[in-house]
Parts: C-alpha cells; structure tokens; sequence
C-alpha cells in the first residue's frame, strides 16, 4: 500500500497496511463467534430488527447492541445508520436519524454520513465535538461519475470536516474500474476509502485497498452492497 495515513480509527492505526471491515446487525453480534480477524466492525443499525425511532424501546436496544459489540469482539466500530437514498434498508425520518447517530456516537470509534444527507454537517459538528472520526461517505447504486465530478465530492467531505472520505460507486465497464484506480491514486494521501460495487466491481475490493483506499468491506453473513466478497476471500489475498 502506497498511501500514508495519520488517522486512526479506535486503536486502528490505518495506513500501516490495508484493513478489513465487516457490517455487521444487532443479531450477527449475538449470534458470530468470531470476526475471522476483521480489523473493525460497522454497525449497521439501518439492519437492525428492532424498532427505531419509536421512543425509548428500540434505542435502549441500539445502545445495548453497541455495549455488546464492543464486550464480544474488542474491535473499533463503526456506526452507520444508512439513509435510504444511498443503500439503506430503513426509510427513516433524517431527525430520527440524527437522534440515533447521536445515542451511539459516545459508543462507538467512528461515524459514518453521507456527505449528501440534510443532516451531513449537524452530524460531523456532533461527532468532532465527541472527538471521534467521522467518515463522510458517496454511494452511487447506479454508476461511476466522472472523476472530476469524484474529486469534486472529496474535496467537499474534506472542507466539511471529514477525516476519511469513502466513495463506493457501481461498476458498469472496465473503464468505470479505471476512474476509481485513478482516483484512488490521485488521492491515496487523502484518507480516502475506495469501492467499485457490483459483480465487474468485486476485484476491486482487493486492489483499490493495494493502491491507497484505507480499507475494505467484507461479509460474514450479512452482505451490506452489492458485489462484496466474504472475509475469508478478502483475507486471502490481502493477508
């Protein structure tokens, strides 16, 4: 791996080689034995059954999830809560996602926002004020932009106060592989995260982590886009 990083994630120091997340729900951190050596976990509350938004009931569960998470597995964590518009399970009302993120930020390592959400900047001030890392993320289910339209969106997740930016965009031709490489080599000591999505996309996962992006996504049982490779496959090439 080519880039240098200064971030950390929890105790991740990231940069040093490339690291393996796997997303993970309410009932994977009751259920797994083991994260078969993932280096941080995300979770993703969009996936949890249980209810969310409706008063104190389905929070306690959240928060509880994030206490259990941290006691099993002793790995950073990642919150999420996906909006709909970029990939999430849940429709949800973004103030409701905004009190969510808020009740676990103080539990976990990171957050993960959509640099594109209504409550982008409400969650990135609350985050930084919590002195954890805030992850400003792009997905686009549809296609790969031009790069120049990518590095547009960097700069933005950047100026807003992001420290690692993620871009995940579907991969439709070969060409579309290439913008994201050269993106990710273009910016490999921006503190990027890289991932062309799809079936064309899933080398991608291996090689953009090679070439700058600071780490992957693999699954254990629960698959969080499209063309992601179990951890065992991931480990194998990259470990």
């Amino acid at each position: 791996m080519t880039g240098i990083s200064n971030v950390r994630i929890g105790r991740l120091a990231l940069g040093e080689r490339p690291a393996i997340a796997v997303a993970l729900t309410n009932r994977d951190v009751e259920t797994l034995e083991t994260l078969y050596g993932a280096d941080l976990m995300e979770l993703r509350i969009d996936m949890f059954d249980c209810p969310i938004g409706e008063r104190a009931a389905g929070n306690t569960v959240i928060r509880d999830t994030f206490v259990r998470a941290r006691q099993r597995f002793d790995t950073p964590i990642i919150a999420t809560c996906r909006s709909t518009a970029e990939g999430g399970f849940r429709q949800l009302q973004e103030d409701v996602r905004f009190e969510v993120i808020s009740s676990v930020t103080p539990l976990a390592d990171a957050v993960d926002i959509e640099i594109n959400s209504p409550i982008a900047h409400r969650v990135i001030d609350l985050v930084r004020q919590a002195g954890k890392m805030v992850i400003a993320s792009y997905h686009n289910f549809q296609q790969t932009p031009p790069i120049e339209e990518l590095t547009a969106i960097i700069s933005r997740c950047k100026e807003a106060g992001a420290h690692i930016t993620k871009i995940a965009t579907m991969a439709n031709s070969q060409g579309d592989l290439q913008t994201m490489a050269l993106l990710t080599l273009n910016h490999q000591t921006a503190d990027i995260v890289t991932i062309s999505m799809g079936r064309l996309g899933m080398a991608s996962r291996v090689f953009l982590p090679l070439i700058g992006s600071l780490f992957t996504f693999a699954s254990i049982e629960t698959v969080s886009a499209p063309g992601q490779m179990s951890i065992q496959q991931v480990s194998k090439f990259l470990r």
